[in-house]
């Protein structure tokens, strides 16, 4: 039986341990810094969501149902954008595009930010795995793919961070992982509009499709097209995190 680490933060998770199903929605969790409160109760929420047209479908239900089930696990409830506008749920970004979220009770009392110390220490003395189900949860969500159309190679896998101080914590994970990685602060557009936000990247040399994984169907698709079916076939890893799908070379 593997050990996992206690995690003593102000967060409802289902378990006091720090174990794959956790991980992979703290880093979710993180990765959007994003809560909202209904009827006095404060929610920190792990959001998939998606311009209109990006994906069909039959691709947001099956990433829906296997998120469902990793929160099935932590006793927790994945809702759809529908439901989560139904019932009063919505952050204010659940509004004009489709996807779902998972939401965790806290009291209020720490941010996200009071909580890196804690998560940190356990994620870095947790199992590669543990660390991996945390950086699968970083990009499933709110993650995006950058290919290069004239060469069809992955240029990054990106995330846009919305803080800099949970975003060079998330820099720490990926590194921690051995992953080679760069942070881009905001910077102001040349075309004038909103500032761009911080991102991480991480270089499509890393190969994120073979280490790390997608459990977004569309995601994983996504990524997958660059790497010749003659060379590499699909990987379900299921074990690991429900519907987490990797490349392996034949």
């Amino acid at each position: 039986m593997p050990s996992y680490e206690m995690i003593n933060i102000d967060l409802e998770m289902g378990t006091k341990y720090l174990i794959n199903e956790s991980a992979y929605f703290l880093g979710g969790l993180f990765a959007a810094n994003e809560a909202v409160t209904v009827r006095e109760q404060k929610y920190y929420i792990a959001p998939v969501r998606h311009n209109s047209g990006y994906l069909t479908q039959e691709e947001l239900e099956k990433h829906f149902e296997h998120v469902k089930a990793i929160s099935h696990k932590l006793s927790n409830e994945t809702l759809m954008s529908q439901t989560i506008k139904k019932n009063g749920f919505d952050s204010g970004k659940f509004n004009r595009l489709q996807g779902f979220g998972t939401f965790f009770k806290t009291s209020g009392i720490e941010t996200i930010e009071d909580m890196i110390p804690e998560v940190k220490r356990a994620l870095f003395a947790s199992s590669r795995e543990v660390q991996r189900s945390f950086i699968v949860g970083m990009f499933d969500g709110r993650g995006s793919i950058d290919i290069d159309k004239n060469t069809n190679n992955i240029r990054y896998v990106v995330l846009d961070c919305e803080n800099a101080v949970v975003g060079r914590f998330l820099c720490d994970v990926v590194g921690n992982y051995g992953m080679s990685h760069n942070y881009n602060q905001a910077r102001e557009r040349l075309e004038g509009g909103r500032p761009r936000k911080d991102q991480l990247r991480i270089p499509g040399a890393e190969n994120f499709v073979l280490k790390i994984g997608f459990i977004s169907e569309k995601k994983f698709k996504v990524a997958a097209s660059v790497y010749p079916d003659l060379y590499f076939k699909i990987q379900e890893e299921d074990s690991i995190l429900d519907g987490l799908k990797t490349l392996e070379r034949k």
